[in-house]
């Protein structure tokens, strides 16, 4: 008959004896495990306790969070008696039942010999590390990770400081996981105190310490055990290392503070070194950004000052221009180019937003990292919110399984919103949540991801009349827009509409393998007469569909009749009514020339406005141009 298994379960300070019979025991959240435990970080069946012969084992059950022993995350590992199992914020001790049957090998002493033994191994990981480190982060995160594991923290923090003030603040918790916005999760009055003090500092229960009782921050945190000492580098404190508990009083011991000042002695060196070396890659970017931004300009005032009949064509990626108004709009683009802010594009439909938002993002610091486009205009509520935030399997119906969402895809690079003015309410409400945070939460999960993206929203509304209106949130509309910018309509672009005809016939005619196409006096003349209300992309079409039909000269009756016919009409006052009134007017004048070119059909009318079937249909209803679904052979 085997002698019961005897666990001591520890958490939030209490401890419980459970006596479990038999050769294993499940811990976990579920009603069925020998040893329950009410912890939200574990999982329903988290891990199992088994004996084999004269060893025992602690085996992993795929958990979320992970099984860990001696500070090391473990899927199946020999345990003895009087090692520590964490749980989520959960300690587990064996206790009794396996003791006669481990070898003598497993004695108390070999378990503290072992445990130096693993001490010694994590601090010489993380001096290789720190020194092979070429980047700050990736040398606070290797040193956080060691100092939780030495000290048995539940968290851990590093804060550097820069001209008085912290320049970076990272975390990470026992499970190696970040922990976002890291400034926020401690009193800035401890951490300024620790800043300032010339060794340790230890504090057993913060909220009840003598020097910090009372301090209202410290009790709505729930911070509890806490050690900190700081980081030297040539004699100057550049930081600090900080760890935490905040289930467990007293957590850490004087054994703790020794150990950790050692490693912050050994750490300091090589941080200061990697933010040094961070600080020259820096100012070596900047003037390598201040040498091409010079370039540009010289180059652009040589072409200018040679430019005579003939316009050549000054171009951002594929943004193709020459016209005053969009001299202008790349400068304000040169303005931003380097930044990280979120930029707003406004302008008619057809005017290239996504050529810009592309010229932005690969004319900038983030152009090796991901660029991901989402039209928020061409799906409903429920799947757009799964194509931004991602959802787990079994999230809905469909879900057979776990998607990132577009956010997360765009990690450390680049999204672009188009149609952002279509959004609903209540997607405009889960939008901001995650510009105010910085996280994402999958649709079905509780785990929350921090993300860095620079946004790039883009709108043919409006967006002011439409906050004045109550159809856009005005909170949304200032985290967007923190730097506007506004694509002229063809129309107003002197000079480009030849420009650019000559551009895209060139293009098409490469893609296709056809002989470039010219165009006769006489149809450049009906071009340029054109109101343009798909603007650039209407004439891009154009030229596509000349270089399919024929070759040759390009003759004035060649032109689409809805072209000609715009040609022959009188000039529109492109400035009269609102702005909202004339994007109106150009919208359901393109939409209207395009379902008369394809005889109603409102599939090929929307491949010709270059947006979705859906995204017509809306349109369609919204300026009550004809029923909202009306039947097609």
């Amino acid at each position: 008959m085997s002698e019961p298994l005897e666990i001591i379960v520890e958490r939030d300070n209490i401890e419980r004896l459970v006596t479990v019979g038999g050769d294993a025991a499940t811990v976990g959240r579920g009603a069925d495990c020998e040893i329950r435990i009410e912890d939200p970080h574990a999982s329903r069946r988290h891990c199992r306790i088994e004996r084999l012969g004269q060893e025992a084992f602690v085996v992993d059950l795929d958990s979320a969070n992970g099984t860990w022993v001696s500070g090391e995350r473990v899927r199946r590992r020999p345990i003895g008696r009087g090692d520590v199992i964490r749980v989520g914020s959960t300690l587990l001790r064996v206790a009794g039942g396996i003791g006669s049957r481990l070898a003598a090998v497993e004695s108390t002493r070999t378990q503290e010999l072992s445990r130096e033994r693993d001490m010694l191994q994590t601090l010489l990981g993380v001096l290789r590390g720190l020194n092979g480190a070429d980047a700050v982060e990736r040398a606070a995160e290797l040193l956080i990770d060691a100092a939780v594991s030495l000290t048995r923290a539940e968290r851990g923090f590093v804060f550097l400081v820069q001209d008085g003030e912290i320049g970076l603040a990272l975390g990470r918790n026992f499970a190696r996981e970040a922990v976002p916005a890291p400034e926020r999760k401690l009193s800035q009055t401890l951490l300024r105190r620790a800043l300032d003090s010339a060794g340790p500092l230890l504090l057993a229960d913060a909220a009840r310490d003598g020097e910090f009782a009372g301090v209202a921050s410290i009790s709505d945190l729930g911070l509890r055990s806490l050690l900190a000492v700081p980081l030297r580098h040539q004699g100057e404190v550049i930081g600090l290392l900080l760890v935490d508990h905040r289930l467990a009083v007293g957590a850490f011991r004087e054994e703790e503070v020794e150990l950790l000042a050692g490693l912050a002695a050994a750490a300091g060196t090589a941080l200061g070194a990697a933010r040094d070396r961070a600080t020259l890659a820096r100012l070596k970017r900047r003037n390598a950004r201040l040498q091409r931004q010079l370039g540009r300009r010289v180059k652009a005032e040589a072409e200018a000052l040679t430019r005579l009949r003939t316009v050549d064509a000054v171009r951002y990626g594929e943004v193709v221009g020459a016209s005053p108004a969009m001299q202008e709009l790349f400068d304000r683009m040169e303005r931003v180019m380097e930044s990280d802010v979120p930029i707003l594009l406004q302008g008619e439909s057809g005017t290239g937003k996504e050529l810009v938002a592309r010229a932005l993002h690969f004319g900038g610091p983030r152009a090796g990292r991901p660029f991901v486009v989402e039209n928020c205009g061409a799906l409903p509520d429920t799947l757009l919110e799964s194509e931004l935030f991602g959802h787990v399997k079994g999230a809905f119906t469909g879900a057979v399984r776990a998607r990132p969402g577009r956010f997360e895809e765009a990690d450390g690079g680049t999204l672009f919103l188009d149609e952002v003015g279509e959004m609903s309410p209540a997607m405009q409400q889960r939008l901001l949540r995650v510009l105010q945070e910085g996280e994402v939460r999958r649709l079905g999960s509780d785990r929350v991801r921090h993300v860095d993206v620079r946004l790039i929203a883009a709108t043919n509304q409006d967006l002011h009349q439409a906050v004045e209106d109550g159809r856009f949130r005005e909170d949304l509309y200032y985290r967007l827009k923190v730097v506007l910018l506004e694509l002229p309509p063809l129309r107003r672009r002197e000079g480009d509409v030849r420009l650019l005809a000559e551009h895209f016939l060139s293009l098409e005619a490469a893609e296709q393998g056809r002989p470039r196409r010219e165009l006769t006096p006489e149809a450049l003349a009906v071009l340029e007469r054109c109101s343009w209300p798909g603007n650039v992309r209407q004439l891009r079409n154009e030229m596509r569909r000349l270089t399919l039909l024929d070759e040759g000269p390009i003759r004035a009756e060649e032109l689409s009749a809805e072209l000609r016919r715009s040609a022959a009409e009188p000039a529109a006052d492109a400035e009269a009514g609102t702005l909202p009134e004339r994007v109106q007017a150009l919208e359901v004048g393109a939409i209207r020339a395009a379902l008369a070119e394809s005889g109603g059909n409102r599939s090929q009318a929307a491949r010709r406005l270059g947006i979705t079937r859906f995204s017509l249909l809306r349109k369609i209803e919204k300026y009550g141009l004809g029923e909202p679904e009306e039947r097609e052979g």
